[in-house]
């Protein structure tokens, strides 16, 4: 089955830095792809899922091990036999950076090997401004790396960023310089030796929730973010779909957006401004909240009736730029719309909210490096 997201779009690798966990073989990949999605496994478990013998799993296992990219739980007694004895990701094996760069703020996360965020930051800014985003972008990585210890920094395998597509209608705001004609991953390569990977933000976070949140154990699932721009992924086989150029066909992009909820909250006199900078936490907007998820709801259900003309997934995952509270109300209410307009049959994918947070975008990001350095595609028996 596959296993991570889509590769980053594009990548700069200066090549300096890296320990020597930043490659791996792939059966050493394909033993830790298992552990990332089943939690944790038996050497003999792994042999079954990877079709590895014992005496390769043993092998592949205590080089993991030495190298602090695995651990060993406590014995499993109680069995005919030996005990058994789990093996898992050790959180301390690999670090990874993650930026979300948006149209109104940036997201900087620290994430540790099992999606763990050990530091995370947020700015806002009134406008993109090239100058001002990169050197905000710089201070995080600065600020990140200061904080760490000495062996978790020769554990940093590299720097996720994640952007939207359209980063062409940024030029027209504020800056004489063009969005358009920067190339990000190569300005950020700047601030360190580390490789430095690029992807959608959209398709990033569908990744964060794949990897790490509410769709970890599906195979298939649809993904809605809903944000300042709204969008949505399809994911099927346990594989993000970006589509031909990087980016799939989003439905939800002309739904509802926090942009419609700013509009009414300042019509109803209320202050806008924790929508964008207190994502994790919004005050009572009341009436204009409660319409804003009522119609969001409607159109969200319209459109998971309509992707179930032609695709079966086991659940649909809503997510968003919003407080756990929200996304909860906003789960709640598509489900009870969609079951109202008929989706009640047995097979029908239940509606759920992303576990992810509001900060999906940067941890999305932050799980490149982790998927280039040290997963593989496929998951299954697929030795070499």
């Amino acid at each position: 089955m596959r296993f991570a997201p889509p590769s980053a779009m594009r990548v700069v690798d200066r090549g300096g830095g890296l320990n020597q966990t930043s490659v791996r073989t792939y059966n050493e990949r394909l033993v830790m792809s298992l552990l990332r999605r089943h939690g944790h496994l038996s050497r003999m478990e792994i042999g079954q899922h990877s079709g590895l013998s014992a005496q390769t799993v043993s092998v592949i296992v205590r080089s993991l091990e030495r190298d602090v990219l695995v651990q060993a739980g406590e014995a499993q007694r109680g069995r005919v036999g030996p005990p058994s004895i789990p093996m898992s990701l050790n959180p301390e094996g690999a670090f990874a950076i993650g930026i979300k760069i948006g149209r109104r703020s940036i997201d900087a996360v620290l994430m540790d090997f099992v999606g763990g965020v050990r530091t995370q930051t947020h700015h806002n800014y009134p406008e993109p401004d090239p100058d001002t985003v990169f050197s905000l972008i710089q201070e995080d990585i600065e600020a990140i790396r200061a904080g760490m210890e000495t062996d978790q920094r020769e554990r940093l395998v590299g720097i996720g960023i994640s952007l939207p597509d359209d980063v062409e209608i940024w030029s027209n705001l504020s800056s004489d310089e063009n969005w358009t004609d920067i190339n990000v991953e190569d300005r950020v390569a700047r601030f360190s030796e580390l490789p430095v990977y690029l992807q959608n933000d959209v398709t990033a976070a569908a990744g964060a929730e794949l990897l790490f949140g509410a769709a970890r154990e599906l195979n298939d699932f649809a993904y809605f973010y809903i944000g300042y721009r709204s969008a949505s992924r399809l994911v099927l086989n346990h594989h993000v779909y970006a589509g031909r150029k990087g980016r799939a066909a989003s439905a939800a992009e002309q739904l509802a957006s926090i942009a419609d909820l700013e509009v009414s909250v300042v019509a109803a006199g209320l202050d806008a401004e924790p929508l964008s900078a207190s994502p994790g936490s919004w005050p009572d907007y009341g009436e204009a909240l409660d319409k804003w998820i009522e119609a969001t709801a409607s159109e969200l259900s319209s459109s998971i009736m309509s992707m179930l003309t032609f695709v079966d997934v086991d659940r649909v995952i809503i997510d968003g730029r919003m407080p756990a509270t929200i996304r909860n109300r906003l789960a709640e209410t598509v489900g009870r719309k969609a079951a109202a307009a008929g989706l009640q049959k047995d097979n029908a994918p239940s509606v759920a909210p992303a576990l992810t947070g509001p900060f999906s975008k940067a941890l999305g990001a932050a799980s490149l490096p982790f998927h280039s350095r040290f997963m593989v595609e496929q998951v299954g028996l697929t030795a070499d």
